[in-house]
C-alpha cells in the first residue's frame, strides 16, 4: 500500500490575540501558493490517493483542499486523530491508517494531512528508523510503500520538500 504523509503547509504564527484557539490558525498567502506549486507537480509526479484522511484544523484541512483542487486528489475525510492536540498522538494516527487499510479493497492508496511532530515519528515508526531521524517541514510530502503497519516493513519513496518545484 501506498501512503502519502502530508505535514500542512506554512500558517501563520500562533497569535493568542488574533487566534485565541489554535485550530482556527489559517495558511498564511505564501503557504498557499508555495503548496498549489507543489500540488501541481505531485499530479505529474503520483498517482492520486485513493482516499484522504485530514486534520479538522483550519491549516491542515486548507492543505487537503489544496490537494484536492490542484493535485486533484479526492476529498478529504475529517479525521479528529490527526489534530493537532490529539491525544493518542502517533499511535492514535497509525491506528485509523490500519482501519482505512484493512478496509480498502483492491490496489488502495491513503493520505493523511496533519501536524508535527506526529507526522515525522509516524514516517520514523513505519521506517524503523530512529526517533528525530525524520523531519518533515511545513508542507512536506512524504511517500511510504507498506507491505504492513509494523515499524521496519516500509520503504520511503519520497521526501519532497515543498521548496522543490519552485528549485527545478
Amino acid at each position: 500500500m501506498r501512503l502519502f504523509v502530508v505535514r500542512h503547509a506554512r500558517a501563520f504564527d500562533r497569535d493568542i490575540a488574533r487566534w485565541a484557539d489554535d485550530s482556527q490558525r489559517p495558511l498564511t498567502r505564501g503557504g498557499e501558493r508555495e503548496f498549489r506549486r507543489l500540488a501541481k507537480a505531485i499530479r505529474r509526479w503520483h498517482e492520486p490517493p485513493t482516499a484522504v484522511l485530514a486534520s479538522p484544523w483550519v491549516r491542515a484541512w486548507s492543505t487537503a483542499g489544496i490537494l484536492h483542487r490542484f493535485a486533484r486528489w479526492p476529498e478529504a475525510a475529517e479525521t479528529p486523530a490527526l489534530a493537532g492536540d490529539a491525544p493518542h498522538g502517533v499511535d492514535g494516527i497509525i491506528e485509523v491508517a490500519r482501519q482505512w487499510a484493512s478496509a480498502a479493497t483492491g490496489e488502495s492508496s491513503l493520505a493523511v494531512v496533519g501536524h508535527e511532530p506526529v507526522l515525522s515519528e509516524m514516517v520514523e515508526r513505519l521506517l524503523g528508523t530512529t526517533l528525530g531521524s525524520i523531519r518533515m517541514a511545513k508542507g512536506a510530502v512524504a511517500v511510504l510503500e507498506l507491505a504492513d503497519f509494523a515499524p521496519g516493513h516500509s520503504t520511503l519513496r519520497a521526501l519532497i520538500d515543498p521548496s522543490f518545484p519552485r528549485r527545478r
